[in-house]
């Protein structure tokens, strides 16, 4: 009677203990998305909290892991997306996404090249190309503005480059991929 009633409450208890895992992954439409409960949700922004502070102390310890940069980069991303944070000119999203795109690209360069890292490279450069959209002339000075023209145009032409090589390494989601090319120019014309 006791252990099955330990059994019961366990199983009610354990979802909500269960905060230290690293997300579940799962790519959706040429996308990868993050899973919380089946769900394709934003993570809540205190569930990974502790999970954060293991990664940060571990890049600390050892700044090549690829698998914390890789993990980290996600949480980054997974925060300052659009689905997370819809206005583009969010206060923070831009610097945390350009975090994301360093950690992303470290990983990379460490050799961590599989189909989670390529497609996450390239929605991180598609986000940032988005932030972009939301600026008009009256925000910025012509200096801030010519370098976040720059910004956007090499974004741009990442998230391009990185889409492109997805298609060409063979995934079955070519078309989803092709149409998640970024079209887009920069808002303020020169």
């Amino acid at each position: 009677m006791k252990s099955n009633l330990l059994i019961i409450v366990l199983s009610i208890l354990l979802p909500h203990l269960s905060y230290a895992q690293l997300p579940s992954l799962r790519i959706i439409d040429g996308t990868l998305r993050t899973v919380e409960s089946g769900m394709l949700v934003v993570p809540p922004k205190d569930k990974y909290k502790k999970i954060i502070d293991s990664l940060d102390q571990n890049l600390k310890k050892s700044p090549n892991d690829t698998t914390s940069l890789f993990y980290r980069s996600l949480l980054y991303y997974s925060y300052n997306q659009k689905m997370a944070e819809p206005a583009q000119t969010t206060k923070g999203t831009l610097e945390n996404l350009l975090i994301a795109k360093n950690m992303i690209e470290r990983a990379i360069s460490e050799k961590m090249i599989n189909v989670n890292t390529k497609i996450l490279r390239a929605q991180i450069y598609a986000e940032l190309c988005y932030r972009f959209s939301g600026d008009e002339s009256w925000m910025f000075t012509p200096a801030v503005i010519q370098s976040r023209r720059k910004l956007f145009e090499t974004s741009k032409a990442k998230a391009n480059d990185s889409y492109d090589e997805l298609i060409k390494s063979g995934i079955s989601e070519t078309y989803v991929l092709e149409k998640k090319k970024v079209k887009d120019e920069y808002p303020i014309k020169p």
